[in-house]
């Protein structure tokens, strides 16, 4: 069992993420600007520390006694246009506290990349159009610079558009809140059109637990694709699952190509399976009536 650190913890992936690492038996300390402990799974025990993320100290004395880190803090893609210099302080910055906190205990390190890094017209050469990805295009440079310079492994995965259940936020979260609002019935607007990538959320959780259970290898950047599809067959699959026909789709394409293929897995990580969309949202349809039903039952 490992003590492993993780930054973020209480938002869409940080929640699933702890799920995995539970499983895989390790220790959790949660690190979050703005923890909300009754957002955990029942049952499940973990170390809660607030604190902000670019402050190098905090992040240093939270990493003490750790054997790992998962880091998920960050701005996401509407916050980094509102405030590009916010947007560095948390992301960049951030990031290399987390990689500095690394070096000073030889720990090793998964962190969220994006897609975005890419722009919509080479799927091969990172070239990001949004602020959000050249702040983690940055990070995956400072990554490699870390493993050259000071030996600290890396692994950062560049998921497309990640869904689930759960409480997510920005542009990106528009299929996750579709399939909550399909299961309450309620109606709900996905704000991006045309062809991505959905990467199913717990697939993302599993890689980031496996990362921290097998010893990694350099500095990797790690592509994540799902199952490619446009967003009108989603929104059918979801209406084909729920019986809601209340979900709507507007705004342009992402700056992303639409077809992103998925890198291979590196062996270290052992077997990583693709959840297609069919099974992801019908996974995460179970999950949330299990959580209401929990909810009523409680009241």
């Amino acid at each position: 069992m490992k003590r492993v650190l993780l930054t973020g913890g209480m938002g869409f992936v940080g929640l699933r993420t702890a799920t995995a690492l539970h499983s895989a038996g390790h220790s959790i300390r949660i690190f979050d600007l703005a923890p909300r402990p009754e957002r955990l799974p029942a049952g499940m025990s973990v170390e809660i520390l607030s604190g902000n993320i670019a402050n190098p100290a905090a992040v240093a004395a939270a990493a003490e006694g750790c054997d790992g880190i998962v880091h998920l803090a960050g701005l996401m893609t509407v916050d980094c246009a509102r405030d590009p210099v916010l947007a560095t302080r948390v992301n960049l910055i951030g990031s290399l506290n987390v990689f500095e906190a690394a070096k000073a205990g030889g720990l090793p390190v998964a962190y969220l990349s994006t897609a975005g890094v890419f722009g919509p017209n080479d799927a091969i050469h990172p070239q990001p159009m949004t602020i959000y990805g050249a702040t983690k295009l940055a990070v995956e440079g400072a990554a490699r610079a870390f493993f050259l310079d000071h030996g600290v492994r890396s692994l950062g995965l560049r998921p497309y558009i990640v869904y689930g259940p759960g409480i997510s936020s920005g542009i990106a979260a528009g299929p996750s809140i579709a399939i909550e609002a399909s299961v309450r019935r309620e109606p709900a607007e996905i704000r991006f059109s045309g062809r991505v990538g959905f990467v199913y959320v717990d697939d993302v959780a599993r890689v980031l637990a496996a990362a921290m259970t097998a010893p990694l290898e350099g500095a990797t950047a790690l592509t994540m694709a799902g199952q490619t599809a446009e967003m009108e067959a989603f929104v059918a699959e979801l209406r084909a699952q729920s019986g809601w026909s209340g979900i709507g789709i507007s705004g342009e394409p992402l700056r992303i190509p639409a077809d992103l293929a998925s890198d291979p897995v590196p062996a270290f990580l052992g077997t990583q399976p693709v959840t297609g969309i069919a099974d992801g949202i019908r996974q995460s349809i179970a999950t949330l009536k299990r959580a209401a039903g929990d909810e009523l039952s409680n009241v």
